[in-house]
């Protein structure tokens, strides 16, 4: 997989972690031995580092209450905070939208996008899937950032497994991870047909999640 400056910054301060669990083996434990991950910058932007602070715990989802979405968001909640070996990450779903971090929407169609970031998926033609990522003057993430995920299809069953994958995926963009995966085995590929998170897409979010941000979200 390709690596530019963002995550060969942070396979740098690895190195530096590992150096230091000599002396303290808690630093290494947060991370997943043997691994190779991903890109995480935002396209264009070698240096852009997101991700929630730890000040944003627990990170607010707002599902809309619509079909399957509240179970797939917690089903795809509950894949992502999994993956971290030092409680980096927690969300919790909240019933008002006007709070939320992140808004996952479920629309007959995806509207127009508007955001300066837009990260789409498809899971093989039974939904397809976006992230909206809106950046203010002042180089940060506006909140919420929104997810969209729209059935393409007529098969129930299709549709129904295409959310699981989807769903999943587009949450691990608006956490932070603003690009795809090159390897058709990682959840975050664009053709995302997972029900789990592959050993990549855990070992980098754990990467990004231990990478000092260069991007902050607006305030509460």
């Amino acid at each position: 997989m390709i690596l530019r400056a963002a995550f060969l910054a942070a396979t740098a301060a690895l190195a530096a972690l590992a150096s230091a669990a000599c002396h303290d083996t808690s630093v290494s434990s947060c991370f997943d031995p043997g691994v190779a991950g991903y890109e995480f910058n935002p396209p264009g932007d070698t240096n852009g580092v997101f991700h929630w602070p730890a000040s944003y715990l627990p990170v607010r989802v707002y599902a809309e209450p619509v079909a399957q979405l509240q179970q797939n968001a917690d089903s795809a909640m509950r894949l992502w905070v999994n993956a971290f070996r030092c409680r980096e990450l927690s969300m919790q779903r909240v019933a008002d939208s006007t709070t939320a971090d992140i808004v996952i929407r479920n629309p007959v169609a995806l509207p127009a996008p508007a955001a300066a970031l837009r990260f789409a998926a498809d899971s093989v033609g039974a939904c397809t899937g976006r992230t909206d990522v809106s950046i203010d003057a002042q180089n940060r993430i506006e909140r919420p950032i929104r997810s969209y995920v729209a059935p393409q299809n007529l098969d129930t069953a299709a549709v129904s497994a295409c959310y699981h994958f989807v769903v999943a995926h587009e949450l691990g963009h608006a956490l932070g991870l603003f690009q795809h995966s090159s390897d058709p085995g990682d959840l975050m590929y664009p053709v995302p047909r997972r029900r789990a998170l592959s050993a990549a897409d855990r070992f980098t979010i754990q990467i990004l999640y231990n990478t000092p941000p260069t991007m902050a979200p607006t305030p509460r």
